[in-house]
């Protein structure tokens, strides 16, 4: 009788084991079918917009909030769930008023990328001693203000009055292509033939005024850079990306891109 009891104490002892460790098998599974957030947001927003290749979601400035940046478009800030997102910028609140916020990672990650790129495949424009600060301009050549900053290289007239160039103030600008119209198009075409031109300064320059240069096609970084544009946030140009890290979206005349510096 003892060991018929014992033996019914262990088989209700193994079925409770097993009751027990069912739901747990059960919780594991649901949790390794779980999608993280990030996947949850990637899929929702290529659900409803499959042809728009979004950045990595990751946590923003905005507590509760992600960010994916939409290459060559806004950060745009999603819910957890996906179903929702604000588009634009982010302010900071404090006793002096409003100030635009860029958050710490994004800024980081800009320096790294445009730290990683190969001088050469830039078209420089340096001043004649040791340059103070070097920016990174994604440019166009059909785009007005991206003439405008062009035309401003070097000394240059104004109201009456001789002012001081990029290069002039201690400014090296290095252009990075950015074709507003995409590729292919006709003015990928032209920023291709200027990179493959020999003289790419020289050919730049003219078709920075609408003149024409010999169409010529190479191995060209023109994509690429336009591609790393979309990345880093660029969605018009000219874009000015600064030693920081930091970028100015718009034209900047000399003098004042020369005070954001701090030269």
């Amino acid at each position: 009788m003892i060991k018929t009891l014992k033996h019914l104490g262990l088989v209700a002892l193994a079925g409770l084991s097993i009751s027990a460790m069912a739901p747990m098998a059960l919780a594991q599974g649901e949790l390794l079918k779980r999608k993280s957030v990030e996947e949850t947001i990637l899929e929702n927003l290529h659900k409803a917009r499959p042809d728009i290749n979004f950045g990595q979601p990751r946590p923003s400035m905005i507590k509760g909030l992600y960010q994916v940046q939409v290459p060559g478009g806004p950060i745009l800030y999603v819910t957890p769930e996906g179903d929702k997102f604000i588009a634009g910028e982010v302010f900071g609140i404090d006793s002096t008023g409003f100030s635009k916020l860029e958050d710490p990672f994004v800024v980081e990650e800009r320096k790294k990328a445009l730290a990683s790129l190969d001088g050469k495949s830039s078209i420089n424009f340096k001043p004649k001693g040791k340059a103070k600060a070097v920016v990174y301009v994604f440019t166009d050549v059909d785009c007005g203000y991206c003439r405008k900053l062009h035309s401003q290289m070097h000394a240059y007239e104004e109201g009456g009055q001789q002012k001081p160039g990029y290069n002039d103030l201690g400014i090296e600008i290095r252009y990075l292509a950015y074709p507003r119209a995409g590729i292919p198009s006709p003015s990928a075409d032209k920023l291709i033939s200027a990179w493959c031109a020999k003289d790419k300064q020289s050919a730049l320059t003219k078709l920075k005024v609408d003149e024409s240069i010999p169409g010529a096609t190479c191995d060209n970084p023109v994509a690429q850079q336009f591609q790393l544009g979309g990345q880093l946030g660029v969605n018009g140009t000219p874009a000015l990306f600064l030693p920081d890290g930091k970028l100015m979206p718009g034209y900047l005349p000399p003098e004042d891109l020369a005070r954001t510096l701090g030269i």
